[in-house]
């Protein structure tokens, strides 16, 4: 990597030259572009590198109207159990709402799993993983009042700017 950059950093430097455009703090500048440009974010341990693409699945829930609170305490344990199937990032679980000041669009969902993999190949994965059949079969059918519904996705990782207010 030292030297990939070591490289670039020197044609720059010589078309800069070259040009004319060069004066005496571009170095230094160029020289943070670079390892900006080169550098990867991280989130929870994983590694995006530069406009990285993940896979995610989302699955939207309706809970039985009957369901007891430790129904969906264990639902919501459950699904977050899927976080240690290979190839998965995150896993985010929580009920669904509508705030008064916005048009309800939860078509009856109660529930929301949402699941950032890897790749395609871990989507795999994790589908045929023992672990979700067990949480799928244990904990979320016996209190779903009709199938859950599935989708997934790739997606380019655009990370925000937390300091923005």
């Amino acid at each position: 990597t030292f030297w990939c950059i070591a490289t670039i950093q020197s044609m720059l430097l010589w078309r800069a030259r070259l040009l004319r455009f060069l004066s005496p703090y571009q170095p230094w500048i160029i020289s943070v572009l670079l390892l900006f440009i080169i550098s990867s974010h991280t989130y929870q341990g994983f590694s995006y590198p530069s406009m990285s693409t993940v896979i995610e699945h989302i699955v939207l829930l309706k809970v039985k109207p009957e369901a007891s609170d430790e129904d969906i305490k264990k639902l919501i344990e459950g699904a977050q159990s899927l976080r240690t199937i290979p190839g998965v990032i995150s896993i985010t679980v929580g009920s669904t709402f509508a705030e008064e000041w916005m048009p309800d669009r939860r078509n009856g969902h109660t529930h929301t799993l949402s699941c950032r993999l890897q790749s395609k190949e871990a989507l795999r994965v994790y589908q045929d993983h023992p672990l979700h059949a067990q949480v799928k079969k244990e904990c979320m059918l016996p209190v779903l009042a009709e199938p859950p519904m599935a989708v997934d996705y790739e997606s380019v990782v655009v990370l925000g700017d937390s300091t923005e207010k």
